[in-house]
């Protein structure tokens, strides 16, 4: 009986390049968006959810973990860099337009953005603490991330809360 519940539990297993693909394979995005339009009940964040694989993916915590460790991360990174560049007021809209084109960018990854996700998720020595601490993988990640586009719309919200604040 237990070898029969250990072999539906390793099939139950979801790997790292399934879960990859789950996270930042193609249509994934379209999925999300469109449970969010079943839902009708606005935002419910349905692109970074992991739907009917989370069972599957919660058998496999280290990467789930990494997932999430991963896109913390980046978070972090981004306001330790927006604060270190003295913004005032403007911080935290920049900060709220970078976790935006974060999201979008790990939510819906283009071809030539998934090698550098995987490179990442699979460094182990990265792994060993409440988020990533070497900002230098970071900090080269989100160069691969962060199109100059997204940082145009970082560096518009930033302009129009300082253009609010002295119109004021």
């Amino acid at each position: 009986m237990a070898i029969e519940q250990d072999s539906k539990i390793e099939e139950n297993i979801i790997s790292r390049s399934e879960a990859i693909e789950l996270f930042f394979g193609k249509g994934s995005s379209e999925r999300g968006a469109r449970i969010e339009d079943e839902a009708a009940v606005g935002n419910i964040s349905a692109g970074l959810d992991w739907g009917t694989a989370l069972p599957k993916l919660l058998l496999n915590p280290g990467l789930y973990c990494r997932l999430k460790t991963l896109r913390i991360s980046l978070n972090r990174e981004m306001r330790l860099t927006l604060e270190s560049m003295d913004l005032g007021v403007a911080r935290k809209p920049a900060l709220e337009a970078a976790r935006a084109c974060i999201k979008e960018k790990l939510i819906s990854p283009s071809p030539d953005i998934i090698p550098h996700l995987e490179a990442v998720l699979r460094q182990d020595e990265l792994y060993n603490e409440e988020f990533i601490s070497n900002r230098d993988v970071l900090q080269s990640l989100l160069q691969q991330l962060l199109t100059n586009e997204d940082k145009e719309s970082i560096a518009t919200a930033a302009a129009d809360k300082v253009r609010c604040s002295v119109l004021l």
